[in-house]
């Protein structure tokens, strides 16, 4: 029994590392494989529901309805998906580049008021010219996407080449303090941007190449049109962070002199980072009001950089899936206290308490966050299991 035990006990913990392990490796399929049969999931849960109502089956009816308050909706799946993008741009600086940004929500803010603008003021109606209405009608989606993804690389690089050769708390400082200006121009032109009371009059939010009407009455339709681009731009984020570009990054996070000493240019390689992280930023801004058809002016205060930092350091600063691991804790979390947990118990309306609360328990006894504390913990292992072969190779016993 002594002597079987140990085993079992180490053949569990072999296990749990390669399991993490193929999940680092593997779980951006795994997850975007569930994501995209999620909607299926739900919709069949939903009309299970009916369709226990429908037969007089209340009592399974009702446990079903009890576990569906427990289980994400499309719209939430949504908010998460977009938030996950943001994360994992704004991981480029913070996780590989060892950049915090307190401003990226100036991007986020920038690709939204960039697509919104663009519906709210091509149409019939309004001072722009009849000839720009008639090319933008013709597909506006496609127009007003692009549109966003070179307005948000000018701002980024523009707002990076005047931040990215700070360090430390200064490069923080300064992007918030930018970030701020957005905020305040966004408040002061409300005529043009709609002020406190965010931006609406959103229309044709279409794909013309294919006649797809996106937007909050499709909500199946829009999530997949938002897990089609989340997808292709996550992709693009894995293939540059594993390219030798992704090492240099890591390069410069880890020692910045050496880096330097090495050849690299190292301001360069910190403006490329800001500028691509404050692009993509910039797409997630843009994601996020597709689906609420209106730009809240929330989107460019400095609140949603605080969002975003929390998600990140949630699921683990540094590690690839560690932005959706976070930004799946926080919006799950906010919609159990603030819909399910507060029929129980009215303090769960006080859910901002509540994440905090969570976020300073990761900050104390998960610094590396929840993936992140978990990769530590299996690189350890297996690092003192191949120094015990090494040392059974050699006729030494064991370690205890």
């Amino acid at each position: 029994m002594d002597t079987a035990s140990p085993t079992r006990r180490f053949n569990r913990k072999d296990f749990l590392a390669k399991l993490f392990e193929v999940f680092d490796n593997y779980g951006i399929l795994i997850v975007g494989g569930f994501l995209l049969v999620f909607p299926f999931m739900f919709d069949t849960l939903n009309g299970s529901i009916i369709w226990l109502e429908d037969n007089d089956h209340e009592f399974y009816a009702e446990i079903l309805s009890e576990i569906r308050g427990f289980v994400p909706s499309t719209p939430l799946m949504i908010q998460i998906l977009i938030y996950s993008l943001f994360g994992m741009a704004f991981n480029i600086l913070l996780g590989n580049t060892g950049m915090l940004s307190l401003g990226h929500c100036a991007f986020f803010g920038v690709g939204g008021y960039t697509v919104g603008l663009m519906h709210a003021w091509f149409k019939k109606g309004t001072p722009v010219p009849s000839w720009i209405t008639d090319i933008f009608v013709i597909a506006p989606l496609e127009i007003s996407l692009t549109a966003c993804i070179i307005v948000s690389t000018i701002v980024a690089w523009g707002v990076g080449k005047l931040a990215s050769s700070k360090r430390g708390v200064y490069f923080a400082m300064v992007t918030l303090s930018i970030s701020m200006i957005f905020y305040y121009a966004a408040q002061t032109f409300d005529d043009l941007t709609g002020g406190t009371d965010g931006l609406g009059g959103i229309e044709n939010m279409r794909l013309g190449s294919i006649n797809l009407r996106v937007g909050i009455m499709n909500v199946n339709i829009t999530y997949y049109f938002v897990y089609i681009f989340t997808a292709v731009f996550v992709l693009i984020i894995w293939q540059i962070l594993r390219s030798p570009y992704g090492h240099v990054l890591r390069a410069v996070r880890e020692n910045e002199d050496r880096a330097r000493i090495c050849g690299y240019d190292v301001a360069k390689v910190r403006l490329m980072a800001f500028t691509l992280s404050g692009a993509i930023s910039g797409v997630a801004g843009a994601l996020a009001i597709i689906y609420g058809e209106t730009v809240p002016i929330e989107n460019i205060h400095f609140i949603t950089s605080g969002q975003i930092v929390i998600i990140t350091l949630f699921g683990g600063a540094g590690t690839f899936m560690g932005p959706f691991v976070g930004s799946f804790i926080y919006w799950y979390m906010r919609q159990l206290m603030s819909v399910e947990f507060v029929k129980y118990l009215a303090i769960f309306q006080y859910w901002e308490a509540w994440v905090g609360g969570i976020f300073i328990l990761i900050v104390l006894f998960v610094p590396n966050g929840i993936l992140g504390s978990i990769r530590a913990y299996t690189l350890e292992y297996r690092a003192k299991r191949h120094l015990e072969n090494l040392k059974e190779s050699e006729g030494a016993p064991p370690s205890k």
